[in-house]
């Protein structure tokens, strides 16, 4: 299983977040970096950091991690080069200039891309605030899913909570559900101790769920082959137990590292459109504007629904979502 983490839940630890650390064999996020004729190179980023104090402070929020990248564990592109970049400057494209989303234009950022250095002090600024300004939360997380469903990735989301979130549920056609425990808080090392220890249980889950989103990604109806969610659950249960197991082990800690914090979470597949980020904006904008819209703003809508500005190469391309709800609280 390869799982999508949007760089905005990696920057709070959120529970999608530690979720995918330890379930997925590799984890990909969009990490803000120059792209000048030198790339993302190291020397691109140290001049970088001295120049932006925004991208300094996002840089050192993610410092934690840095045993993660290191084992291969976390990366911001495929062992192919491929990356979300291009994918979230066609979501913030659809999102400037497609009439299927002109309820949400007035939000968009014009400017985003026009310099290097003003597109990472925004996106710094956006991912340390936790996405205050939808004009970048919006077309990041839509690119997110784009590069998911592109790739024949998973995407992992967080309980909805929000107006937008809620109206998501909407899109979606549940896929399975299983209860497994994961840690909620640890250190970078423990999440790669917790791995090693857990492999094998770790990766009969992950091919589980790898089928799944790859029937998808062929526009399959999972729910045609029941084989495929009862494996998860059996993968889910074989895991579930092996934790139990080395519980002991899994939350011992020493002063001097991170204070362990495990819990049992529930893990929800979603099959989504691949617009769906940017759909239910619309939908939540529309919700907290007029419940009753005028004939004219009712015959826009019904116009934007059957002429589209922009072709979409993805066309009616679908991600796989996993929502990840903590249950009830336990401390290592």
């Amino acid at each position: 299983m390869f799982a999508v983490v949007s760089p905005y839940h990696l920057t709070t630890r959120e529970p999608p977040a530690m979720a995918a650390l330890l379930l997925a064999e590799h984890v990909v996020t969009f990490m803000p970096s120059p792209r000048g004729t030198r790339g993302g190179t190291r020397e691109a980023i140290e001049e970088a950091v001295t120049q932006s104090p925004e991208y300094l402070r996002f840089m050192e929020t993610w410092a934690w991690s840095s045993p993660l990248w290191e084992q291969g564990v976390l990366a911001s592109a495929l062992e192919d080069g491929d990356d979300a970049l291009g994918d979230l400057h066609t979501a913030w494209r659809h999102l400037c200039e497609d009439e299927r989303y002109a309820p949400l234009r007035p939000l968009a950022r014009l400017g985003l891309f026009e310099t290097e250095g003003d597109f990472l002090d925004e996106i710094s600024r956006d991912l340390l605030r936790g996405g205050s300004d939808p004009g970048i939360s919006l077309p990041l997380d839509a690119g997110m899913d784009r590069f998911a469903a592109r790739r024949g990735l998973v995407v992992m989301r967080s309980h909805p909570t929000s107006v937008a979130q809620k109206a998501e549920q909407h899109l979606g056609t549940r896929l399975f559900a299983v209860a497994v425990p994961i840690l909620l808080q640890a250190s970078a090392e423990r999440f790669v101790a917790v791995r090693e220890l857990l492999a094998d249980e770790l990766e009969e889950l992950a091919d589980a769920v790898s089928a799944i989103a790859g029937s998808v990604a062929q526009q399959e109806d999972v729910r045609d082959d029941p084989s495929l969610v009862e494996r998860i659950e059996h993968a889910a249960r074989a895991y579930a137990h092996a934790f139990e197991c080395e519980r002991s082990t899994i939350t011992a800690g020493s002063r001097d590292e991170l204070h362990v914090i495990e819990r049992m979470t529930s893990i929800s597949a979603v099959s989504l459109p691949v617009d769906a980020v940017l759909r239910s904006g619309v939908s939540a904008m529309r919700s907290l504007s007029d419940s009753r819209p005028s004939r004219q703003s009712r015959s826009r809508s019904q116009g934007v629904e059957t002429m589209p500005v922009l072709a979409d190469t993805l066309g009616t391309n679908r991600v796989v979502g996993l929502v990840v709800k903590p249950l009830g609280v336990r401390r290592g």
